[in-house]
């Protein structure tokens, strides 16, 4: 009851936004991600379940010719157990400096998998690689610089907390800065090169890299990529010589219009400490397979079918297997 009162008040007050904006430059946005889902797996020990695993509320506004703002909150799961606690997802000012130049400060979308997502468009479905295994976050506190250098270069450069959009800046006040260099090819082939770095308290640096191919063009879409995380369980959790790495590979063909049939595999590994004799992270360590259909039923409703395969590199934790319906529903 408190879950439904709490989603009941943050509506209300986005619909009174709404009301404001239709009088001025402002515009509200809301985003729902719900799903049906059931296990097959041999030792599930829940079977089937209803989840609304987010809900968006957004407003921005347009200040001037150059400059406007935008403010997002993400209402999802805790660490501490609540299923739907508000968090501040971007609170972002955007400088067009320039025809080629923008900056944005303040709590900003990161592009650390942003043209990833562009090109998967099945986020509320299932997150991107690098996003999902958390070798990074979708947003954070910094300031960014987008550059396009040229009609088919584009670049930008970042300073960040690197802690993400729930956690605030540590003790320390170590920055992550990096950037993402991505070149578009004529004939829907596009290339990405992807950096960070970031110092810890003890003197060696959590890095990521990551390199991206992707190809869209009239009815299809692929995207390849490879990620490495050094020194580092997550983004924010740097530990010496603990590494991640892994591929994800998807594609995506059109059927109609209104619909569409994909797949994508991933693969996950950790290394092998010194002294150890299996994976640091073998518990999650695996490939994954999901193969689904895609149908628009209206502007701004998306169903989605999909299936799911855990196969895990740990022999003795039972393979998942999972059938999932979901649904994005976008205001």
């Amino acid at each position: 009851m408190r879950q439904t009162k709490f989603i009941l008040t943050i509506s209300i007050i986005f619909f009174g936004f709404e009301i404001y904006s239709q009088q001025n430059k402002g515009k509200v946005s809301t985003r729902v991600y719900w799903n049906f889902n059931k296990d097959f797996s041999n030792d599930a020990l829940k079977k089937n379940a209803f989840e609304i695993k987010r809900a968006y509320f957004g407003y921005e506004y347009k200040i001037s010719e150059k400059i406007s703002s935008k403010v997002t909150f993400d209402i999802g799961k805790n660490n501490s157990g609540s299923d739907y606690t508000a968090f501040l997802k971007i609170a972002q000012l955007d400088w067009k400096v320039k025809n080629n130049f923008k900056l944005s400060l303040g709590m900003i979308g990161n592009k650390q998998f942003k043209y990833q997502e562009s090109i998967w468009r099945y986020r509320y479905m299932y997150k991107t690689f690098q996003d999902e295994n958390k070798f990074g976050s979708s947003a954070d506190l910094g300031v960014n610089a987008e550059i396009k250098l040229s009609e088919k270069i584009d670049l930008n450069l970042f300073a960040l907390n690197g802690e993400g959009y729930k956690n605030v800046q540590d003790d320390n006040g170590f920055i992550k800065i990096g950037g993402n260099l991505i070149y578009v090819f004529n004939n829907g082939l596009s290339a990405k090169i992807y950096y960070d770095s970031q110092s810890s308290v003890d003197n060696f640096n959590l890095v990521n890299t990551g390199y991206f191919i992707g190809y869209e063009k009239k009815n299809t879409r692929v995207g390849l990529e490879y990620n490495e995380m050094l020194n580092g369980k997550t983004y924010k959790d740097p530990f010496s010589d603990h590494n991640l790495s892994g591929f994800s590979g998807y594609v995506s063909q059109n059927l109609s219009k209104n619909s569409n049939i994909f797949f994508r595999y991933d693969s996950l590994i950790s290394n092998t400490l010194d002294g150890a004799t299996e994976n640091w992270n073998l518990g999650k360590d695996g490939k994954l397979i999901i193969l689904g259909y895609e149908h628009l039923v209206t502007k701004g409703f998306k169903l989605n079918l999909n299936y799911r395969n855990y196969n895990y590199t740990d022999n003795s934790i039972n393979n998942k297997s999972m059938v999932f319906i979901n649904a994005e529903i976008k205001i």
